[in-house]
């Protein structure tokens, strides 16, 4: 009942910037932080965290438009609540800090320990002793599958927009890089690297083949 708004577009942006979501494979993926947001919200706000509080304003301006209602009142009796909800955050919501990961690692640089921070672009591993210590690399997750150029590990990236692919473990040295998750099946006709292609789906790089769910391979009867 709450159709689709025109602020969809920039609403979905706002969210992805802020790094409440992730983009992975078209769909969005809410973060640490997004998860931590919306439980403050639904906390302090759960008369506007609603379904059904969207459906009845949307209804509302519907109304406003047609001119069945006036928009003074309307707008009156939501902004009065919502003051109050408002100033009782502002008291009483804390200030939340995610606490950074260590990785069980040190410092190349300086030895002290390494770990996993949160930045703009995400998460990203940095030396525990900064800003003395300046050392920083990306966050870099395996995800089972062996590079086809050169052998490394292919891992999950994420570009500046916050969209996320699949490149070697290698780069710059290896610039294999594709947008669909790779899988460590390998197509049973050429023994390509395969690819998700969609709900259930797999294809192949090599020869273009498209599989439902696993491929099999097909066996030669025996000879007579």
């Amino acid at each position: 009942g709450i159709g689709r708004p025109s602020t969809y577009a920039p609403t979905i942006a706002t969210i992805v910037s802020r790094g409440y979501v992730e983009v992975r494979e078209k769909r969005l993926h809410p973060t640490d932080i997004g998860f931590v947001v919306n439980d403050l919200l639904v906390e302090h706000f759960p008369e506007v965290v609603d379904l059904g509080f969207t459906a009845q304003m949307e209804g509302e301006l519907d109304q406003i438009a047609e001119g069945e209602k006036e928009w003074v009142p309307v707008l009156k009796d939501f902004y009065g609540p919502f003051a109050l909800s408002l100033e009782k955050a502002v008291e009483l919501m804390p200030k939340v800090t995610l606490e950074d990961e260590p990785t069980g690692e040190n410092c190349p640089t300086c030895g002290r320990p390494l770990i996993i921070k949160r930045g703009r672009f995400g998460k990203f591993i940095s030396c525990s002793g900064f800003p003395d210590c300046k050392f920083t690399k990306p966050l870099l997750k395996k995800i089972g599958v062996i590079c086809p150029k050169d052998g490394g590990d292919v891992v999950e990236r994420k570009t500046r927009r916050g969209r996320f692919f699949f490149g070697c473990a290698n780069y710059p040295a290896c610039d294999f890089a594709v947008w669909n998750r790779p899988v460590p099946q390998k197509c049973p006709k050429d023994g390509g690297l395969m690819l998700v292609a969609g709900k259930g789906k797999l294809k192949c790089t090599v020869c273009d083949t498209v599989y439902e769910d696993s491929p099999e391979p097909e066996i030669e009867p025996a000879a007579a």
